[in-house]
Formats: structure tokens, C-alpha cells, sequence
């Protein structure tokens, strides 16, 4: 056909569009649009042909077939069109339906129903410039799909006029959809489940903001009780146990504990801890023989009551640790099991994973072993108690030091950071907070660090001998040397070794820890706190016991990255937590007193010494790193963990 200065419509990005042909080349052609744009076409993508005209009346013709088209545009009803040829199953070209629907094929007509059915892919559908319509339980299924949509769109819009109302007032807004609306926001908070409502808020609020903003309101609402964690119910983690966990824990019974087992029920066992802990998983027996030491260490056996996918061993993955919160506990296992059947209480028979040493005369180690045992606790001591005993030259205890010494020596030359900061420990009671500075570095807390870094050490070692498939802990060594921290504060030493670390890992390999200058490193020794610790507890207990592994590769990989994600996820909360209650005790009792502090960087960050806490000091002033210096609080903000200072004159 020849096309030459005819006014056509073409194809582009699935739209007409109008344009003159200049020429024509074999299978393509030139054209310029209204607009003065030259393209050239592929002929196949030609649609309409219209009038030959002059190229200088392009312009203003078009424009006249654009209104006509435009006109035509109006007047097609394409569910009418498909009424009328929708029981034939086949495609149709535009001229076929203009003539079908118009009575004429006018390039005009032709034109309009292209358009017409291009918008829509309800009842007919494209291909290339032909048109095949629907089945009529296609079009049926898709206004259904639609009609859904446009309803959650709907809903959308009437939850966020209601939910920016509730921002902007700070409060829940007086409209009776607010019941329904604060329910399922309730649900998605506490359960952490995706809902239209929670999305709908953090697109409003933004997702940082979001929690924050839905707990306030639900408080306010009297959802939420105002005793209740804010940070618990954001992170969506439960105080509470489902009813058929609790059941199980019920029916325990410890006169079915089995296993192949020695009894070491009858000896010296020693439980240091802090003396709030009620989950008490670890405990020393101490032997001496004519100079030579034996030391037993003891881990709860929490294998010994949860058996892998039982109702117990769910919730213990789903929760995967236990939570210490400044005013709350949150445990992995029900209270009838973590802190009686399993925990090690004085003077109660238990059973244990059980790892023991030998330390000859110069406190070397000579040999070791895991097995399974029972022990009983005799003496339950606190940290305090215990370096009092030291004090008093206690000779178990005094040689256990000694040891732990040097276990401590040996790791430090093997690369190991022994610099261990003080802890705050942060204490709410009815609302009462206390804050306490607690040294960690104390003759009982290295006992009780070393022996389980000891248990743990050996443990790994013991895997990658004998091919126990286990979980590893493992630390790449620094790209560099450590920094010379000598002569700096505690406080910065710590900051300059922390920024030379690298950050843990599990894996299913052994492989080196630099942080604690070892081989291999496995945790194995808090089963009631941590669900990885429990996982190996149970292969190992195979290997004793001479059964089939419960765990193959695939699943310790599965239990791996939710162990890590769960570790990270419950230190942000337990920081943002303790944050909070250091800030609140600072905004009660701290406003206009001068606090001392330690300047950590050359960009106005300082720490407060008794809290251990940073913010940034506003005024611009620029110390020297390591400067001690009086501050006062200027703002503060707990939940947002936000603390501002100025510098005292």
C-alpha cells in the first residue's frame, strides 16, 4: 500500500499515536509527529491509515481527526462490543469490531475502538493490533479481582484519614470505627503479623515511628494495659506461655530422667551467680588428690526433659532465648522447667552435661571428657560470697582462681581480648529504679567466665575430633594489629579494641575464635537460656549415648540463621530497654545535677562514667580524647533513647 503522506496511527509504548509519512523504506517508514519529532516506524506497528494530505496541513488535520476520534472515544461501550462477539473465540482486527459496532470501518471508528479496548483488559485481550475477547468466567473472575481491589484501596483511604487523625491529635480519635480498627491493630502488634491497618500506619507514620505511635494509642485505647512492656509488645514477644506449653511443662516427671549417667550427687558442688538468678544451668565440683585437681563442670540437661518437636521444643525456637529486661524476665521455657526440673537447685538431685578436667600440680590441663551425670547442688553462692570466701583463702575456691589464672594467661597469648568493661545493672521495682556499677573483673566472676569458656572450648575440640556435627562460634582475627591502647581510660582502651573486632559467627565448621584465642568454640553451656545451646547439648548426648544425631546438616543450618537473627534482634531490644530505664532514672533524678563524663571521640561524644551511657555534647567545644569533663543533661528523650548534654562552665 502506498503510504507516502498519509496522515497514519502508529504504535508506541502500546499507545497511538498520530503521524505523516515522509517516505517509506522496504519495511519501515519516516514520520513526523504533531509535534515536529521525526521516528522512523516499523510498517508492523502500524494501525490506522488515514487521508493523504499535503505535509503543511498535517498539523491542523490531525487535529480535526483527533476530535472526531475523541467524540467516537465517548460513545464506545466495550462491554456492549464483547456482548456481541464474545462467543466467538477468535481475534478480531479493529475494522472488524469499528464495523461490527459503528456499521462502518472509518479509520476514525477504527481508531476509537482500538483505544477503547486498549485501556482495558477487562473484556478483550491484545495482541500485536488485534483484539480476542475474554471467556466469560475470565471476565467474571477479573471483576471480582477488581471489585477486591478497589475495596482494599477504600478501606485504605478510610483507615488513613482515621489513623492521621489519631497522629495529628495525639489520641484515638472519636469514631465508632476506632474499635475495629485499634483490634487489628493490636493483632499486628503484639503478633507481628502483617495487616492492612499496620502497613497503612506505617506508611502514614513511617516505619520507625509506627510501634511507637500504635502502642500509645492502644494504651490510651485501653488495649494495652499501661503495666505492659513497651518494648516487649513492639517486638511482638509474649510474658506468657500458650496453654498447651504450660500443660507439657506440667507433666513433666523427673523419676523418668534416663540415660546413661554417673552419680556425682555425693560431692562438693558449688552454683555461683548473681543472686536474683532463679535459671541457675551451671555449677562446679572441685576434687583435689595430692596436689593434682579435678574440676567437674556441670550444665543443666535440659535434653533430659525436651525432646526435639515437642510442644516445649517449639516455643523454646520460636522464642530462641531468654530475655532480661530491667523490669522483666522473659524465659525460654516455662517456670516449672527453667527454674525447677532443670535448673540446678540446691540441694535438689538434677541431671547434667557434664564436662570434666584434670589439672595437674602447675595447673595444666592433662586431660578431659564429656559424659552425663546427676549432681546436687551444696552451696549456692553469689558473686560477692565467693570473693569473700577467696578472701578468706577458701582452698577449693582459691585454687579454682588460680586456675582460671591461668587459662586466662594461656588465651591472652594466644591473641585473646581479655578486657572486660564494668556492667550496669539496671533494677525496676514498681516503678523504683536503681542503677548499679558493677567490676566484672572479680576473682568469682573470672571462676565462673573461665570454666565456661573451659566446657565450651573442650567441647568444640571434642566435635571436631571425634565428627559430632555441632554448632560453631567463630571469630575472624582482626585485618590489623590491636591498637596501642596503654596509658588511654578504661573506656577508650575498650573503644579502640572494639572497632579492631570483627563479629562472631556460627557455623557448622570449627574454626578459630581471636576474640577469645582459641582453636574451636562452641556454646554449650546455658541450654535453659539459649535454644542453639540446646541443639548441641542433644548431639552430643546422641554421641554418649551411642543414637542417631536428631539434627542433620540442613537443620543445624536452619537453626543457625534463626539463632542469629533472634541474637541480634533480642540485643537491640534489651539495649533499647536498658536505655530507656537509665534515661527515665536520668529525666527523674538527674535534670540539674552536674554528671561526670569521658570525652570517647573529637566529634562531642562523651560517656557518663557512672552510667555508661553516650550523647553528644551540643555546645561545639572540641576536647581531647580521654578529657574527663562535668556535663549537665539539656535534653533527654527515653524513648527514643536520645540524651543531649552542655558542657558546665
Amino acid at each position: 500500500m502506498e503510504l507516502d503522506g498519509h496522515i497514519i496511527e502508529f504504535l508506541e509504548s502500546g499507545a497511538l499515536r498520530l503521524g505523516y509519512v515522509r517516505r517509506r523504506e522496504q519495511r519501515k517508514i519516516h514520520v513526523i509527529d504533531q509535534r515536529g519529532r521525526e521516528s522512523s516506524v516499523p510498517v508492523s506497528r502500524i494501525v490506522v491509515v488515514h487521508a493523504a494530505v499535503p505535509e503543511a496541513e498535517f498539523k491542523e488535520t490531525a487535529a480535526s481527526i483527533q476530535e472526531r476520534i475523541d467524540s467516537l472515544c465517548r460513545d464506545v461501550d466495550v462491554e456492549l462490543l464483547w456482548e456481541s462477539v464474545q462467543t466467538e473465540s477468535r481475534e478480531f482486527e479493529p475494522a472488524e469490531l469499528a464495523e461490527s459496532y459503528f456499521g462502518a470501518p472509518s479509520p476514525e471508528s477504527q481508531s476509537a475502538i482500538f483505544r477503547g479496548l486498549a485501556d482495558g483488559g477487562l473484556f478483550f485481550k491484545r495482541n500485536g493490533t488485534r483484539f480476542q475477547p475474554r471467556a466469560r468466567l475470565q471476565v467474571d473472575s477479573q471483576r471480582l479481582r477488581i471489585a477486591r481491589e478497589q475495596e482494599k484501596e477504600d478501606f485504605r483511604k478510610h483507615v488513613g484519614n482515621i489513623l492521621n487523625r489519631a497522629i495529628q491529635e495525639g489520641a484515638p480519635p472519636d469514631t465508632h470505627d476506632w474499635n475495629s480498627i485499634s483490634e487489628r491493630l493490636e493483632i499486628w502488634l503484639r503478633r507481628q503479623e502483617r495487616d492492612e491497618v499496620g502497613s497503612v500506619l506505617e506508611q502514614l507514620a513511617g516505619e520507625s515511628r509506627a510501634k511507637d505511635i500504635a502502642y500509645d494509642l492502644l494504651v490510651q485505647s485501653g488495649r494495652i494495659e499501661a503495666w505492659e512492656d513497651r518494648f516487649l509488645i513492639i517486638h511482638g514477644v509474649s510474658t506468657s506461655f500458650p496453654a498447651e506449653v504450660v500443660e507439657a511443662s506440667q507433666k513433666l516427671d523427673p523419676s523418668t530422667v534416663g540415660g546413661r549417667r554417673e552419680d556425682w550427687s555425693g560431692r562438693l558442688t558449688l552454683a555461683i551467680d548473681d543472686d536474683a538468678t532463679v535459671e541457675v544451668d551451671d555449677a562446679l565440683t572441685v576434687t583435689e588428690d595430692a596436689g593434682n585437681l579435678t574440676v567437674g563442670i556441670h550444665i543443666a540437661d535440659v535434653s533430659a526433659f525436651v525432646n526435639k518437636g515437642d510442644a516445649l521444643d517449639r516455643e523454646a525456637f520460636k522464642r530462641s532465648t531468654t530475655l532480661y529486661l530491667p523490669n522483666v524476665s522473659v524465659t525460654m521455657f516455662p517456670p516449672r522447667l527453667s527454674t525447677d526440673l532443670a535448673s540446678l537447685v540446691k540441694g535438689e538431685r538434677r541431671p547434667a552435661f557434664s564436662v570434666e578436667v584434670r589439672f595437674n600440680r602447675d595447673n595444666e590441663l592433662v586431660d578431659s571428657r564429656v559424659f552425663r551425670t546427676t549432681v546436687t547442688v551444696t552451696d549456692r553462692l553469689s558473686y560477692e560470697s565467693a570473693d569473700r570466701l577467696l578472701e578468706e583463702r577458701d582452698t577449693s575456691l582459691v585454687r579454682l582462681h588460680q586456675i582460671a589464672l591461668h587459662l586466662q594467661e594461656q588465651r591472652s597469648d594466644q591473641g585473646a581480648q581479655t578486657h572486660r568493661r564494668p556492667e550496669i545493672k539496671i533494677r525496676v521495682d514498681d516503678g523504683d529504679i536503681s542503677v548499679q556499677r558493677i567490676e566484672v573483673d572479680t576473682p568469682a566472676r573470672l571462676i565462673v567466665s573461665e570454666m565456661m569458656i573451659l566446657a565450651n572450648s573442650l567441647a568444640a575440640d571434642s566435635a571436631a575430633t571425634t565428627g559430632v556435627p555441632i554448632i560453631f562460634r567463630t571469630q575472624e582475627a582482626p585485618d590489623s594489629p590491636p591498637p596501642d591502647i596503654e596509658g588511654f581510660p578504661e573506656a577508650i582502651q575498650f573503644e579502640l579494641l572494639r572497632r579492631s573486632f570483627k563479629r562472631s559467627r556460627l557455623s557448622l565448621s570449627p574454626g578459630p575464635h581471636s576474640g577469645l584465642g582459641l582453636g574451636a568454640y562452641a556454646q554449650v553451656s546455658s541450654p535453659i537460656r539459649r535454644y542453639a545451646d540446646l541443639v548441641t547439648q542433644r548431639q552430643f548426648v546422641a554421641a554418649i549415648e551411642g543414637t542417631p544425631f536428631p539434627y542433620d546438616r540442613d537443620e543445624l543450618l536452619v537453626i543457625i540463621t534463626s539463632a542469629e537473627a533472634a541474637e541480634l534482634d533480642m540485643r537491640r531490644l534489651e539495649q533499647t530497654s536498658t536505655m530507656y530505664w537509665i534515661l527515665t532514672h536520668l529525666s527523674q533524678d538527674k535534670m540539674d545535677e552536674p554528671i561526670e563524663a569521658l570525652v570517647i571521640d573529637g566529634k562531642g561524644t562523651v560517656e557518663l562514667t557512672d552510667y555508661l551511657i553516650r550523647g553528644k555534647v551540643s555546645d561545639g567545644t572540641r576536647w581531647q580524647l580521654g578529657d574527663s569533663i562535668t556535663v549537665k543533661i539539656e535534653s533527654i528523650d527515653p524513648i527514643r533513647g536520645d540524651i543531649r548534654f552542655r558542657a558546665c562552665s
